[in-house]
């Protein structure tokens, strides 16, 4: 078969909306110019589409023509290193899932560990938040919690006390374990993050020591949280 017929083959057995790169087909070409060279054939002829700089897909046909790229696929590669989570979905996505929000977003956030300048894929924008912690399955969802008090005030369509109300709710929920891992990934987080941590696990009885000594004694967090929505927040000087 020839080179072209290899790579063919290959695009055939992939999905629709598949994304992928030169490197998969260098176990039938061995060889990255020629792998290139091919690919840029068959977006000339429509056979296949570009979407960046080494990233193609199968595009979906409908009656209008070419549809979009799948934003899932598009962001898969921050998200994972083969299986491994590298990075999560973050901001009003992730918060509207968690019910903080009715508002939908059409850009990505997403946490990770190495700084990464926000990128457009297709027709989707997506900025990139650090975190500071190790990311692993497990702990996910715990980090877009803390993620949520982080963006307390920027939570589109809510207000931070209705949020800081759902965000209890989903804290009373965790199991004690949760509540201890929540804590320490806390301290890694800024100190108002820590404080509103301390604040809502104070409620629920929970040993908060480490994270009230982590705080400046001087310091005032301005959360425009009302005592009424967290009856702890003058102990954790939050206003």
């Amino acid at each position: 078969m020839q080179n072209i017929d290899l790579i063919l083959n290959k695009i055939d057995r992939f999905r629709i909306g598949y994304i992928f790169t030169p490197s998969e087909f260098y176990d039938v070409v061995n060889c990255p110019s020629v792998v290139s060279r091919i690919l840029n054939k068959l977006v000339s002829n429509g056979h296949i589409r570009k979407l960046s700089k080494g990233k193609y897909d199968k595009p979906k046909q409908s009656v209008f023509g070419e549809m979009p790229p799948s934003s899932d696929w598009l962001i898969r590669e921050f998200l994972f290193d083969g299986k491994k989570p590298i990075g999560y979905i973050s901001g009003t996505r992730a918060f509207a899932q968690m019910g903080l929000t009715t508002q939908i977003s059409s850009a990505y956030q997403i946490g990770t560990n190495t700084y990464r300048r926000a990128v457009t894929r297709g027709e989707s924008k997506i900025s990139f938040i650090l975190q500071p912690n190790v990311i692993n399955k497990k702990n996910i969802p715990l980090l877009q919690l803390l993620d949520a008090i982080r963006f307390i005030r920027d939570i589109p369509a809510t207000t931070p006390d209705s949020a800081i109300e759902s965000i209890r709710y989903i804290m009373k929920n965790l199991s004690a374990n949760d509540r201890k891992s929540l804590s320490r990934l806390a301290m890694a987080y800024t100190s108002y993050v820590r404080a509103a941590v301390g604040a809502l696990l104070d409620e629920m009885g929970d040993d908060t020591s480490a994270l009230y000594r982590s705080l400046n004694l001087a310091s005032v967090y301005k959360l425009g949280i009302s005592k009424e929505a967290l009856p702890k927040a003058k102990k954790w000087r939050i206003i």
